[in-house]
């Protein structure tokens, strides 16, 4: 594994040739090598720890499908975990799930009734040997060892690309978000306006993304005193204090300044993680086995031309069929029973008469 450790900076000084290459081009590429060098030396890490193990008293290897874990001899249920998990891992990640074959899993499971020291292998993901199934199951989708993407992809994205355990949830939580976001692209998308959708999912590129995803002064005074207003208070030894008090007494300008003056990318997305996760898991379904990788080969281009070659449809398509799925996952609504506003009723007449029994209320 040490030839990797001297690899890297002799391709690193090949890229520093190709000064009369695009910027983007240049980009992509030292993002590359910065992935295989962090690779590298998780590999080499890997290798030592198990390494340790064996010398210890040896390890398991579980297999399925392309899944791999490496671990120390335990009753944990990790094969029984691994044969759930594995088929969510390859309907996402596609021809790209074999990385799994040289990138296992490293899990130390320990006896949580002993005070013996816990196994020591370094990297390991340490879990209690009587863990439940469904709770290793999430363990093992939360954190895949597959490559991860380019920056790029991770910045608008908000994370990895992870599996979605609980889909349905997880779209009727974005149907919320629709409907609650204090931002008028996201309203608009739920009443259908397609291109507020691809703002509300940061698909549209603006040199003014305040004025794209909050363009209204109620807005952005909301966004100011509901997600900044303590940070802007005590960020600059108070120096933002006046602009707050303008801004909370009427003015829109001190608002939107104070709202320019926060450092790059704290400005809120209108819509969270959960909402771009369902668009590109639409996108890597209709894509098929090779959408990931078409996702993740074309690091260079904008998110919504990767996005729509991994799905193999236009962006429109994508984002209106991903909207029709978020408003089918509509939460369903609270039913009252008929007898229950007469026992709402019931219990204030009691709570009345106990307050006006209280001392507090007596005329002495």
């Amino acid at each position: 594994m040490c030839s990797w450790r001297w690899w890297l900076p002799l391709l690193a000084a090949s890229v520093r040739t190709l000064a009369g290459q695009e910027v983007p081009r240049l980009q992509a590429r030292a993002d590359s090598l910065a992935r295989e060098w962090r690779r590298a030396n998780a590999l080499a890490d890997m290798v030592d720890s198990l390494n340790h193990a064996r010398a210890a008293g040896g390890t398991d290897t579980i297999s399925v499908g392309a899944l791999r874990i490496v671990t120390n001899p335990s009753p944990a249920r990790l094969r029984q975990a691994a044969a759930r998990a594995w088929p969510v891992i390859d309907s996402l990640y596609g021809t790209e799930a074999r990385q799994l074959e040289q990138r296992p899993y490293l899990i130390a499971p320990y006896d949580p009734d002993t005070t013996s020291p816990k196994p020591m292998l370094r990297g390991a993901i340490q879990v209690p040997w009587d863990k439940d199934v469904a709770s290793l199951v999430m363990i093992l989708l939360t954190n895949v060892p597959i490559g991860r993407p380019d920056a790029a992809l991770q910045n608008w994205l908000g994370g990895p690309v992870l599996p979605i355990v609980h889909p349905e949830p997880a779209r009727a939580a974005v149907y919320v978000q629709l409907v609650t976001a204090p931002s008028q692209a996201a309203r608009s998308c739920f009443l259908g306006v397609m291109s507020d959708c691809r703002t509300a999912l940061a698909l549209v590129d603006s040199p003014d993304p305040l004025r794209q995803w909050y363009p209204s002064a109620a807005e952005q005074r909301a966004l100011v005193f509901k997600s900044f207003a303590e940070f802007l208070t005590f960020s600059d030894h108070g120096a933002h204090k006046p602009a707050l008090q303008s801004c909370r007494a009427g003015s829109d300008s001190a608002c939107r300044e104070l709202l320019r003056s926060l450092p790059p990318g704290a400005l809120p997305r209108p819509l969270t993680y959960d909402a771009r996760a369902a668009l590109v898991h639409l996108a890597l379904r209709l894509g098929g086995r090779e959408a990931y990788h078409r996702l993740v080969a074309t690091p260079g281009k904008p998110i919504a031309d990767r996005l729509a070659g991994a799905a193999g449809v236009s962006v429109d398509s994508l984002v209106s069929q991903w909207r029709s799925e978020i408003l089918a996952a509509r939460p369903a609504p609270v039913t009252v029973p008929p007898w229950g506003p007469w026992a709402a009723l019931g219990w204030t007449a009691v709570f009345a008469v106990c307050a006006l029994r209280s001392s507090r209320w007596r005329v002495s």
